[in-house]
């Protein structure tokens, strides 16, 4: 186990100063401003020093298939199921922001997690609570704890919901 670095170590580089920077900017705004920006800012440095280490500290060897792109792929990721399961989850990554933009932060998120649990076949006890908690904390911290304005999303707007 020594020292592995790879060309996507540089993106991860990248990404770690990019939200060095948000959580350095955020410090001078005022208290509920920078409350967002440091909340996301914090959580991504962990995540991406975490991957960083990952990066450059592999614990095993992963056999992948050269393709002569930047990003080589394992066996598992170039067959027709991992090639499925990678097209759902961009489905599910563009689908939730497009929640977002139709029906809003708040509506968007028990409603995705609802979906996503139920895609899944969870139990129908954990299919209901979890998007209910979901969207109580979600609302209970953003709206009524730091008081942020989230847009209501465009349905909303069109029909005066809001």
């Amino acid at each position: 186990m020594g020292l592995h670095f790879q060309l996507r170590t540089v993106l991860t580089l990248f990404f770690i100063v990019v939200f060095a920077y948000v959580v350095f900017e955020a410090k001078d705004m005022p208290e509920q401003a920078r409350m967002y920006p440091w909340t996301i800012g914090i959580i991504a440095l962990i995540l991406l020093s975490w991957q960083l280490l990952r990066e450059l500290f592999p614990t095993r060897k992963v056999e992948t298939r050269e393709t002569g792109a930047d990003v080589d792929f394992t066996e598992e990721e170039a067959s027709t199921e991992g090639k499925k399961r990678t097209l759902e989850l961009f489905a599910w990554v563009y689908g939730f922001g497009l929640a977002l933009w139709l029906i809003g932060f708040f509506v968007a998120i028990p409603v995705m997690v609802f979906a996503y649990l139920l895609r899944h076949r969870e139990g129908w006890i954990v299919t209901i609570s979890m998007p209910a908690v979901a969207g109580g904390a979600t609302w209970g911290l953003f709206n009524n704890l730091l008081h942020l304005p989230f847009p209501p999303g465009i349905i909303f707007e069109i029909f005066g919901l809001h």
